[in-house]
């Protein structure tokens, strides 16, 4: 709800003005709602790291272990975004290719603090409209990759 009074009011500090409340204070409302990790990553790297662990885009088809354990593992995630992580959208060489739910579940960490996330089989374009309708981006769509840029999070 917040999300829709900052895009209607034109702004953070618009909405503030509207709400009566610090622009702060309506940023971390609009967080609150939840946020999905956007993913970027190209298909011409290598898919297998020195563990052995495949990454990036596997071409083995989205549904496959492969694939799912590239997308799950390991990801530095602050851990006071870890309850508001809702779902991962990947964007391979400037194009929306899958997002991903997060589901309950343990949240695996390695020693080095990086994260295997609980994730879900790729959502089809109705379901994600359907679980996440602030979501801006869709299956499919262009989503340009901002160089050196290798994450980022969209507030829902």
């Amino acid at each position: 709800m917040i999300r829709a009074i900052v895009a209607k009011a034109g702004g953070v500090s618009q909405a503030a003005a509207l709400l009566g409340l610090d622009p702060k204070t309506v940023r971390a409302r609009e967080r609150a709602a939840g946020m999905v990790m956007v993913v970027y990553r190209g298909t011409h790297t290598e898919k297998i790291d020195a563990d052995g662990r495949p990454y990036g885009e596997t071409g083995q088809g989205e549904d496959s272990a492969a694939q799912r354990d590239a997308d799950r593992m390991w990801f530095t995630v602050a851990k006071g975004k870890r309850p508001l992580l809702r779902a991962v959208a990947y964007v391979t060489d400037g194009k929306v290719t899958r997002v991903r739910e997060i589901e309950d579940g343990p949240w695996q960490e390695n020693p080095q603090g990086k994260v295997a996330l609980p994730l879900g089989r790729p959502l089809s374009p109705d379901t994600l409209a359907e679980r996440f309708p602030a979501f801006p981006l869709n299956i499919g769509a262009p989503r340009p990759m901002v160089r050196g840029k290798i994450r980022e999070y969209i507030a829902l």
